[in-house]
């Protein structure tokens, strides 16, 4: 009959590695295992064949020029979040959502309506939590 061996699920003793393990294994001797990606603010440098084909590095900050410092620009950091803008409406909230369960006929409901694109314009919503009507950000 046939005289090879049957087939089992395990390699051969010495024999090639599944190739996850062996791929994570050469990374980690090289040095590479922490990826291609580096931690926000940290510079890298460009190699000469890189640079001579043209790629910069973009500095981190932008600076200001002068000029503009004197008319009162100041730079803003990377964790101030904008003022929540002050909407005022032609309805209060609790108006709205009863004036969205009216009639298709009722101006009442178009005005509601209207509301609700005012407040989706400065990215704003109104949510029901726990039967109380409240804006939140969209």
């Amino acid at each position: 009959m046939n005289d090879m061996p049957a087939p089992s699920g395990n390699p051969p003793a010495g024999g090639p590695q599944s190739g996850t393990s062996a791929g994570i294994n050469k990374e980690i001797e090289r040095g590479r295992a922490e990826g291609p990606f580096r931690p926000a603010g940290q510079e890298v440098e460009v190699s000469p064949e890189v640079a001579s084909a043209g790629v910069k590095v973009q500095p981190g900050a932008i600076p200001i020029p002068p000029p503009v410092t004197q008319l009162g620009v100041q730079p803003a950091g990377q964790n101030i979040q904008p003022p929540v803008p002050d909407v005022s409406l032609p309805l209060s909230d609790d108006q709205i959502a009863q004036g969205l369960k009216q009639s298709i006929w009722s101006s009442w409901r178009w005005l509601a309506h209207w509301c609700v694109r005012k407040l989706k314009q400065v990215h704003m919503g109104l949510k029901n939590i726990h039967g109380k009507l409240t804006r939140v950000r969209q």
